[in-house]
């Protein structure tokens, strides 16, 4: 089955950001890796389209269009201090996706159900550290580093921390005055 591009138009029933073609080669150009056959492929960009989900708390602005299945397009949002076009999609975001569909194919689990394990303990002396029951630790939404990097700019944190947010700009000299 085909997938439907989301293109920043608010495309109904959309499923991925990229087309297969564009996201083999932009994989090979980043050394991230996609199934080979291309159902299975196709599957892993869905799975990595609705996984960004989970990050969509975190970022700046709103949904342009009521119909889009999607994070993006989005109103409202900076990447690094430029006003990101309320109909497109960053090239970051189509970068996220398919570091959550190299996740997939790498085997990591992004659809874990609780098991009933809790966590029994902690310890912050130094480094965090987790315990849980029957000795495991597992977690049930996994972090993938390359999503949470290539969306920072486009998060409320990433804006804060930009020179244009209230975060940036403030280095040594600056400590002590008032802001003008």
């Amino acid at each position: 089955m085909t997938l439907t591009i989301e293109d920043g138009t608010g495309v109904a029933d959309a499923d991925s950001f990229i087309n297969l073609a564009d996201a083999r080669t932009l994989a090979a150009n980043y050394g991230l890796t996609i199934a080979a056959t291309d159902p299975e492929a196709e599957v892993q960009l869905r799975q990595g389209y609705l996984g960004l989900l989970n990050s969509e708390r975190q970022l700046q602005g709103y949904r342009t269009f009521d119909i889009q299945t999607g994070i993006f397009p989005r109103t409202g949002v900076y990447n690094n201090c430029v006003l990101v076009d309320s109909e497109s999609i960053p090239q970051s975001v189509i970068l996220a996706q398919l570091y959550y569909s190299d996740s997939i194919n790498s085997g990591t689990e992004t659809n874990g159900t609780n098991d009933g394990q809790d966590l029994s303990g902690f310890n912050v002396q130094g480094v965090y550290s987790e315990t849980y029951q029957d000795g495991t630790s597992k977690k049930l939404n996994a972090t993938i580093q390359g999503v949470t990097n290539s969306l920072y700019p486009l998060t409320k944190a990433g804006f804060a921390s930009s020179p244009c947010g209230t975060g940036g700009g403030l280095y040594r000299e600056n400590f002590g005055q008032e802001w003008i």
